[in-house]
């Protein structure tokens, strides 16, 4: 990596930072984010890009890892997803575009 998208990371991560706080004193200030805006002087244009700018990092960092998981017998083959705070269990039959399909909507929540 060379020196400037060294600085240019540094510089991005520090703006998320900034809009972390200021996202975090809008939900605590207890005003809509359009009254927020307007008192602290930021367009809700610019305030809505660093938004979705801030979920999209989380959702970066939260991508779906795949993982070793241990097999119990049951005595019936099942599936058994954990991924964030869901949980479920599928038949061993179930087609692997379907999984896919799952784990892209709970990533999206």
């Amino acid at each position: 990596m060379s020196q400037m998208e060294n600085i240019l990371q540094v510089r991005e991560e520090y703006r998320l930072q900034q809009w972390r706080q200021i996202v975090q004193q809008c939900r605590e200030s207890g005003l809509s984010n359009r009254d927020f805006c307007r008192q602290n002087g930021i367009t809700e244009k610019t305030y809505y890009y660093w938004l979705r700018k801030l979920r999209m990092a989380a959702a970066d960092k939260d991508s779906p890892r795949i993982v070793e998981l241990e097999r119990k017998d049951s005595g019936e083959d099942m599936i058994h997803i954990r991924f964030r705070n869901a949980e479920m269990t599928l038949p061993a039959g179930t087609d692997a575009d379907a999984i896919t399909a799952i784990l892209r909507s709970l990533q999206k929540l």
